[in-house]
């Protein structure tokens, strides 16, 4: 064996720039000591040098902090929540962000050897880790929180995630037992698991929460409650989730038992369900709340704030890409969805860089899948090959004549004698709020007007009814995306696979299929990295599986008494281990 020490390609979102500016360069390959805060949080810019704020030693420990909902879903196996259980739970890594990206530290695990083939890995816990009730974590929390995650009979959508461990997929599907599958508890803090093929990618999903620890007693007591009602639960992260009156407010605790508590300084983080971009202004200008990300026409306001140096600004870029999906199974409430060009020709009919800024006052206009925030061999993947559909795009931009000729082509291939100006497709959405409606308004207006279509709106008021609406195919394209789980260009690349995910529209290609699979066990990163390529063009560029909109990002805005506050992308979208109240 082995100990590794530094191992892990990790993620560069979490780049500091002033105002809107986004920034990408090198993530650094490194695991460090939690408890060991030197080069893991980093101050945000405040561009203030004339800050005259005086810290001190009595501030009240107390962070006030926005949400636009807290979910109802307290089981970590089912990655409802993550940016709430990456900071009241931990697993066995933790994802920080800081000046120089986002890094794993240690976390649950005290260290890690792998075997030399790559194929077994032994994680020694900490022997201080406790429960929020004073319980030790152990390696049998680990092993049962795996074994509940491939439980056939739960059918947590996470589960293949450790497909690749041995006995795991069959034991899924019923066709193992629980005692094949190399999921070990050897001792109370030793952890091992053994997979069937080396797999670069999987040390990059132990920060994902369905692969936290999981107390069998208090889950098997809670029975069918358990991951619904959050008083039943305990925590072995930095807080405990204290208090929750729903759409309203939310409360953590530090937790005592924490095996870090000396170096978590706040007592206490109170998050408000806040729905307006305007309320949650209102409410940090009159410094109600610490925290805000910014968006719209408020960017330029606190730009020149941050300026000034009346506050601290906060940017990074986050892995998730947000685009138009296409209804597969029956091509759409048209029967037209079916067709690549007039796939393409929908795609192409809106302007990314207008949207982008007329609409939301942010992002980066997308012209292929995988977000810039995704790294590879330590590097943006974005940033070693051209966006798939970036050249045939421009060829047909603004070029109204192009884009309808491409759409009547894709008509007479399907045999459809309808003249384009009698052709309606259904758009499907969500969301009330002033952006939601902007946003699916301008997507409207672009499609009739480059394509003399008409596009009929399914809007529709919160998730579950886009998904009643979404399962029920009452749509020709719809507005999707993906966000992801771990940090590799396979994550965004895998969605797409036959039977995986419903939400992109049922998208079966054999030969994209064969694509992925070839990965399997593939260690060279080379071949890794071509067969990526051709993943992404066959998606995007032959099929038009997909069409992407623009890729997310973070605009943080900090009152300049927070100090050490982060963002991560694969754990807590707004990270508060490290922070401290100074001067308030």
């Amino acid at each position: 064996m082995k100990k590794v020490k530094k191992y892990l390609s990790m993620i560069l979102a979490g780049i500091l720039v002033t105002g809107l500016l986004t920034a990408c360069s090198s993530g650094k390959t490194e695991v460090a000591t939690a408890g060991d805060t030197a080069g893991t949080s980093s101050t945000p810019d405040a561009t203030a040098s004339n800050d005259t704020t005086k810290d001190s030693g009595d501030s009240v420990q107390e962070l006030n902090l926005r949400a636009t909902a807290f979910g109802n879903n307290y089981d970590v196996q089912d990655m409802g929540w993550r940016w709430m259980m990456a900071e009241c739970y931990e697993g066995l890594l933790r994802d920080v962000g800081g000046a120089d990206g986002d890094k794993f530290e240690l976390a649950g695990a005290e260290s890690i050897d792998v075997s030399e083939d790559g194929l077994t890995y032994t994680f020694h816990l900490r022997q201080n880790a406790k429960w929020s009730d004073g319980k030790p974590v152990t390696a049998n929390d680990y092993k049962y929180g795996w074994d509940r995650l491939l439980d056939p009979n739960k059918g947590y959508s996470y589960a293949a995630f450790i497909f690749n461990v041995v006995g795991a997929e069959e034991y899924y599907n019923g066709k193992g037992s629980l005692d094949d599958v190399a999921i070990k508890a050897l001792d109370d803090y030793t952890f091992e698991v053994k997979l069937k093929v080396a797999d670069p990618t999987f040390e990059s999903k132990l920060v994902a929460t369905p692969l936290y620890p999981t107390r069998q007693d208090i889950a098997e007591a809670a029975g069918d409650n358990w991951g619904k009602d959050w008083k039943l639960s305990v925590y072995n992260g930095p807080y405990i989730l204290s208090d929750l009156v729903e759409d309203n407010k939310m409360v953590w605790t530090k937790n005592p038992n924490y095996w870090d508590a000396a170096n978590v300084k706040l007592e206490k983080v109170n998050w408000f369900d806040i729905a307006e971009d305007a309320t949650a202004a209102t409410m940090f200008d009159n410094g109600q709340l610490d925290v805000i990300n910014g968006s719209g026409d408020y960017l330029k306001k606190y730009d020149e704030e941050a300026s000034a140096g009346k506050i601290q600004s906060l940017s990074t870029q986050y892995p998730g890409t947000v685009m138009l999906g296409y209804e597969f199974k029956n091509g759409g409430e048209s029967g037209l969805m079916k067709n690549v060009n007039i796939r393409k020709a929908i795609s192409y009919s809106i302007n990314r860089d207008e949207m982008v800024g007329a609409v939301y006052g942010r992002y980066t206009p997308a012209y292929g899948l995988i977000a810039p925030a995704i790294t590879f061999n330590e590097k943006s993947y974005r940033a070693q090959t051209e966006e798939p559909i970036s050249a045939e795009y421009k060829e047909y931009a603004g070029d109204k004549a192009k884009l309808q000729e491409l759409f009547q082509k894709g008509l007479d291939e399907l045999g459809v004698k309808t003249p384009i100006s009698d052709v309606k497709i259904v758009l499907l959405t969500s969301g009330s709020s002033t952006q939601n409606q902007t946003e699916r308004e301008y997507l409207k207006q672009s499609i009739e007007q480059n394509l003399g279509i008409k596009v009929e709106l399914n809007t529709v008021g919160d998730s579950s009814l886009f998904t009643s609406e979404r399962d029920a195919f009452h749509f020709d394209i719809m507005i999707t995306g993906w966000w992801s789980d771990y940090n590799d260009p396979l994550d965004y690349l895998d969605i797409f696979r036959t039977g995986v995910y419903h939400s992109y529209g049922l998208y079966s290609n054999k030969d994209y299929d064969a694509l992925l699979d070839s990965l399997t066990g593939l260690k060279d990163t080379t071949k890794r990295f071509e067969v990526y390529q051709q993943l992404e063009n066959k998606l995007l560029l032959e099929d038009c599986a997909a069409a992407p909109l623009y890729y997310s990002d973070n605009h943080f805005y900090i009152q300049n008494w927070v100090k050490d506050f982060n963002t991560s992308s694969f754990g807590a979208s707004q990270e508060v281990y490290h922070t401290s109240i100074s001067g308030k």
